[in-house]
């Protein structure tokens, strides 16, 4: 049984890192509800696992590898339904400046998606990135470089049609 400072810790520690672990979780799920879930999914899991984590300064990374796998366990869940009619915009102070530029984003696939997001609106480096998701820094970069492309090339379609 975790003692009241340590409880406390955590608290602090999930609340200041809510924000972050539903923008990664939309990049992947790309579905409100689905991502609010695996969020709080990913949070009890690190609740009952918190002796497992060997450094307190690695708790936002160490949490976010959480969220990613509990991600790809909602991706790999067969069969989803989805109820259109309860379909909410996007919240949680998320602001879309960009409707082409969401667009583009979603013709991204998962990989690349969590890649953009952790290292424009998150900040992580490379290194952390490759941590978070268990694969090497070169594929990393490819992962940005692709991505950057893809959009890149998305936007100027969508500008030419215009």
């Amino acid at each position: 049984m975790r003692n009241g400072s340590e409880n406390a810790w955590f608290s602090r520690e999930i609340e200041a890192v809510a924000p972050t672990m539903f923008r990664v979780a939309f990049a992947i799920l790309r579905n409100r509800a689905d991502s609010e879930d695996a969020a709080q999914n990913a949070v009890l899991k690190a609740y009952t696992h918190l002796d497992k984590l060997k450094e307190r300064r690695y708790f936002k990374t160490w949490m976010i590898r959480i969220l990613k796998n509990e991600c790809s366990n909602f991706v790999r869940s067969a069969f989803r339904t989805v109820n259109l009619d309860a379909c909410e915009p996007i919240g949680y102070d998320m602001e879309v400046p960009d409707l082409d530029l969401n667009r583009a984003f979603d013709t991204l696939n998962a990989d690349e998606r969590l890649a953009i997001t952790l290292f424009y609106f998150e900040g992580y480096s490379t290194r952390e990135i490759a941590k978070i998701c268990e694969v090497s820094e070169g594929t990393v970069r490819s992962r940005l470089s692709r991505a950057r492309e893809a959009l890149r090339k998305k936007l100027s379609e969508q500008e030419a049609m215009l």
